[in-house]
Parts: C-alpha cells; sequence; structure tokens
C-alpha cells in the first residue's frame, strides 16, 4: 500500500493509479512516461477508461493545488477527519490523501466492499466529520434510514447529478450534503457548496467560463497535463487545451450568480453509479456486432444516476444478442432491461431517430 506522506507528494518519480492492469501493460505505461521525459506525475484512469485506454497525467504539484483549494473553501483543518470509502485508483480517493496531507487532518480508510451499514458504523465509531461519496451511495444510505453521527459537518457528493428526492430525504434525515462539480482531468473539485442548497460555487483555483455552445471552459493550476492514449501499439501524448490554454469539459451549464448549475453533456456521455460510458461508442459497437435491429438507450435510475436499456426488433434474435452482450461488457455498461418493438425508427438517411424512439420508451413505460 502507497503511503501517502510528503515524501511521495515530494518525490518526482511517476506514479501510476489506474484500475487492474496486467503487469506488461503497467511496464509499458511507465516506459512511455519515461521516453516523454514525465516527472513527478500521476497517472490516473479517467472516469471513462472501461471503454478507451486513455489515462490522465496529472503533476503532483497540481494535485496538491487542487488539495489547498478544496481545504481553504470547506475551511479543512487539522481537527479533521476524513472517512475516505473512494479508491486511490480514481481521483476523488486520491485527491482526499492529498488535503489531509496539506491540512494534517487525519483519515480513516474503509477498505471493505460497500456497504451502507458499515459505512454508517465507521462514520459514528471514529467521529468523522468529512467524507465524500456518489450519489448511489447515498441512495443506499437514505434508503436505509441511515443517520450520521453529529460530529460529520459535510457529506460531499460529486460524480453524478444528485436526485431531488433523494436529496430531501437525505436532509431530513440529518446528512450535511454539499454538493460538487469536478472531474478527473481538474484533480478533483470545479465548484463546491460550502452551505447546503445555497449553489455550488468555483474554488479559487480557477478560471472559468461558459462557450457560446454554454459549455464550461476552466483554466487553472489544478489542470492536468493532458492524456496518455493508446493506438494499439504505442503510447501517444496528448494536450487536450485551446491555444491560450483552456480545457473544454464537455459540459453544458450555466454560470449564475457565482455558480455553476451543470445541465448536461455535449457527446452523449452518461454516467452509471458515476462512472462515465460513452453511450455513442456502445451503440457503435453493438451495430457492428450485431446489425441496425439492436441498439442501446439510457433513462434515469434513483440509485445509479442512469441505466442501459437495450432496444431490439422482435425479427432479431434479440434474447441471445441480450446475454451475449451482458456477459462480455463491463459491469456499468450492462444493460438492466430489454425492450422489444416491432421496428427500430431511423431517418431517410438511415440514422437512429433517437428522439423519437425515446419517445417509443417514454410511452412504453408510462403504460
Amino acid at each position: 500500500m502507497i503511503n501517502f506522506d510528503k515524501r511521495y507528494w515530494e518525490s518526482t518519480e511517476n506514479s501510476i493509479h489506474t484500475n487492474a492492469i496486467n503487469e506488461r501493460t503497467l511496464n509499458s505505461i511507465y516506459r512511455a512516461a519515461s521516453e516523454l521525459k514525465m516527472s513527478g506525475k500521476i497517472i490516473l484512469s479517467t472516469s471513462g477508461a472501461s471503454s478507451s485506454p486513455k489515462l490522465s497525467v496529472i503533476s503532483k504539484s497540481a494535485m496538491l493545488s487542487s488539495a489547498a483549494s478544496v481545504n481553504s473553501h470547506l475551511n479543512i483543518s487539522s481537527n479533521d477527519k476524513w472517512l475516505c470509502c473512494l479508491p486511490t485508483s480514481h481521483v476523488s480517493g486520491l485527491s482526499i490523501h492529498a488535503r489531509a496531507t496539506l491540512s494534517d487532518s487525519s483519515i480513516v480508510e474503509l477498505t471493505t466492499k460497500w456497504s451502507p451499514n458499515d459505512f454508517t458504523q465507521q462514520i459514528n465509531d471514529h467521529h468523522v466529520t468529512l467524507c465524500s461519496l456518489v450519489p448511489s451511495q447515498l441512495y443506499d444510505l437514505v434508503y436505509g434510514s441511515h443517520k450520521p453521527n453529529p460530529e460529520l459537518r459535510a457529506l460531499i457528493i460529486g460524480g453524478d447529478k444528485l436526485n431531488e428526492q433523494t436529496c430531501n430525504k437525505a436532509l431530513s434525515l440529518g446528512w450535511p450534503i454539499l454538493l460538487t462539480y469536478g472531474m478527473t482531468e481538474t484533480c478533483s473539485q470545479i465548484a463546491t457548496e460550502t452551505k447546503i442548497g445555497e449553489g455550488m460555487k468555483p474554488l479559487v483555483v480557477w478560471e472559468i467560463k461558459s462557450h457560446d455552445d454554454n459549455e464550461i471552459l476552466v483554466k487553472g493550476d489544478a489542470l492536468f497535463d493532458g492524456y496518455l492514449e493508446h493506438n494499439g501499439k504505442n503510447w501517444h501524448f496528448i494536450e487536450p487545451f485551446s491555444d491560450d490554454g483552456w480545457f473544454l469539459t464537455g459540459d453544458v451549464g450555466q454560470i449564475n450568480d457565482g455558480a455553476i448549475i451543470i445541465t448536461g453533456r455535449k457527446d452523449e456521455q452518461i454516467k452509471v453509479l458515476g462512472e462515465k460510458i460513452n453511450l455513442k461508442q456502445l451503440r457503435s459497437s453493438i451495430s457492428s456486432l450485431y446489425g441496425q435491429s439492436i441498439t442501446l438507450l439510457s433513462v434515469p435510475d434513483s440509485r445509479k444516476g442512469n441505466k442501459i436499456v437495450m432496444v431490439a426488433e422482435k425479427s432479431s434474435d434479440h434474447e441471445n444478442v441480450f446475454n451475449e452482450y451482458n456477459s462480455k461488457a463491463t459491469s456499468i455498461e450492462r444493460a438492466d432491461e430489454l425492450l422489444v418493438i416491432d421496428n427500430i425508427p431511423r431517418t431517410p438517411l438511415g440514422k437512429l431517430a433517437l428522439d423519437e424512439l425515446y419517445d417509443t420508451l417514454e410511452k412504453r413505460i408510462d403504460e
């Protein structure tokens, strides 16, 4: 286990934190970082890395800049105690260690598989004051009627939009929810509430603006360096910034009275259990494997944020396709339901008529 003390953050060695990968791939990443003369970098899986071999490259100094900004924004001090139940293979878990290092706050690690009972016991037994969760975990706490200890001053909820009903029920149970917006590429938080319901205010480390199409753009000292992307043979370094250094987040939103409101995505990325999925890419894969009589849609889900529905024409081998797809897909990319209809609507040019298909899905749900 890595010791995230000051020596870790001061070291010029590169550090790789990804989901389970084989030793050969791990060595190839280290080799690529060395050939690119990277030093003091953290290499992390992006939220959507399940579908493509793309890694985020973050300097340790950027991670510490983010941590200092979050500590200031939320008044984090040595009196605080974190419960960390998010993995350090994700920026959400790793950033907690950076904040604790700078603030001299302590961390209790929840190392067991997620359980609302275990979580609540740890929160209460250790008198935890701060914790970060994703909406699906809060859902489990709320619908198990769990309550926090009085010392817990902030339960930071990010990774996806929080269902209003879940939020209200959580508040009624005493959970001190603060909503946050962030991403791997920004070393975690971009904007976070400091008081319940006041809106997500940008951290001081960021410059933020919206583009003509309402896409959110960010620039600041906590921004990542770029992506390491594999083309099937080699790793390549990509710097996805505008000429004047802005990063286009892909998120669409508004900035009102100094608070950020996120309304959606420019592309067809959705989040399931806080993890990004490129639905357009999945549809393309489905089409190449099974033809145009099978496709995928997403619908809101109170626990998972979104769930995937497979839509198939009656004439297709839909039962076998549904089972085969789910047997090969990652856990968050699996289809929860199979919807069989007469024909999948398409435009005169043969493209998927998504609006019409979603209307069909909505009518079937209402029946």
